[in-house]
């Protein structure tokens, strides 16, 4: 659950949102952390595929604790993946233990390929909150057509083992939850039978969650132009949360994957510099003022999609569940899946 001095920064920071401040009173409460750009897939739908050789980075350990010594006390949880898989980064066990330590949640997404029994051991003794893989078609021919070099069965084996341990070890950690995409821009069939028959696999073994979500869109200035009217035009991210690659490099927003909106970099800055420097200022600013002006952000689906008080409902939904529920039974009763 949420502490009431993390309270009191999600309310400071509703309130500097809603009067589009360009400076923002407190420091993000949410920072995602690139442990890896690295992955050793090629999937479809995913443009990793597509860096180049000398973007494709770990996250010093030594770089990562200062990043979490600046942010504690105000980060509420930490993402440790964006571009690439986690567990091709040995460090990501000292790097949740450290977080932790710190009272930072932390959670990751993974394809779950790497994930032996040696770093289920690991893992489990690290100690994340949350663990998502995915799974996508629920079954063999559809994941390896998907998620090129995986394969299925052995996907399948090393998430059951780490529910398995957790279980013999009467962990409470990690919360582990199965994504499921459902493919928007590429002709994938489904196997209904295929689908339940997995999904009710999962769960008997002790899966907290299966979520059933929209394939990813990721932004790009060339990308084509939303035809649907815009029901939103200002973003909550430049408020509440940062994304740090690999290298230090700051984006504003994780739909942001080649981080061509640079605001920083924490190797040689802090975060308080970068957080109210003059990139991140000129970019509330420009939200407030002229978004069309941002070729990334005008162009963005997120800003396309239902509002509620002229906020994203989807993310803002999965976001409070994150921030006021936790990671516990409770949340597996009120669910944290993808809404529209």
């Amino acid at each position: 659950m949420l502490s009431l001095k993390n309270a009191f920064h999600l309310f400071r920071i509703f309130a500097d949102y809603k009067r589009r401040a360009e400076v923002v009173r407190t420091m993000p409460i949410r920072l995602w952390v690139e442990s890896s750009s690295l992955c050793n897939l090629r999937c479809v739908m995913c443009p990793n595929k597509d860096m180049r050789r000398e973007d494709l980075k770990l996250m010093n350990l030594d770089l990562f604790k200062k990043i979490v010594d600046e942010a504690k006390g105000t980060v509420n949880d930490m993402y440790l993946h964006h571009r690439g898989e986690p567990f091709t980064n040995p460090a990501l066990f000292d790097m949740i233990a450290y977080a932790r330590a710190n009272v930072i949640k932390t959670r990751f997404h993974s394809n779950g390929t790497l994930m032996d029994e040696a770093k289920t051991e690991k893992l489990l003794q690290a100690g994340p909150d949350y663990v998502s893989f995915s799974i996508d078609g629920f079954e063999k021919s559809i994941y390896e057509k998907v998620r090129v070099g995986a394969t299925f069965e052995k996907t399948v084996e090393n998430i059951l083992r780490l529910l398995e341990r957790r279980q013999a070890l009467k962990l409470k950690r990690p919360y582990v939850v199965i994504e499921k995409i459902r493919f928007l821009h590429h002709d994938i069939p489904e196997n209904k039978e295929k689908v339940a028959e997995l999904w009710n696999r999962f769960l008997a073994a002790g899966v907290n969650e299966v979520i059933e979500k929209d394939e990813y869109i990721w932004t790009e200035e060339r990308g084509p132009e939303m035809k649907e009217p815009r029901t939103c035009s200002i973003c909550t991210y430049p408020w509440y949360a940062m994304v740090i690659c690999a290298d230090g490099t700051v984006a504003p927003c994780s739909q942001d994957f080649w981080a061509k909106m640079n605001m920083g970099n924490v190797r040689t800055q802090s975060l308080q510099e970068i957080w109210n420097g003059e990139p991140y200022r000129d970019l509330r600013r420009r939200f407030k003022t002229d978004v069309n002006s941002l070729p990334l952000c005008h162009k963005c689906d997120r800003l396309y999609r239902k509002t509620v008080g002229g906020v994203p409902f989807q993310y803002m939904v999965t976001f409070l569940v994150d921030q006021l529920v936790g990671y516990n039974k409770l949340r597996q009763w009120v669910g944290s899946r993808e809404r529209r």
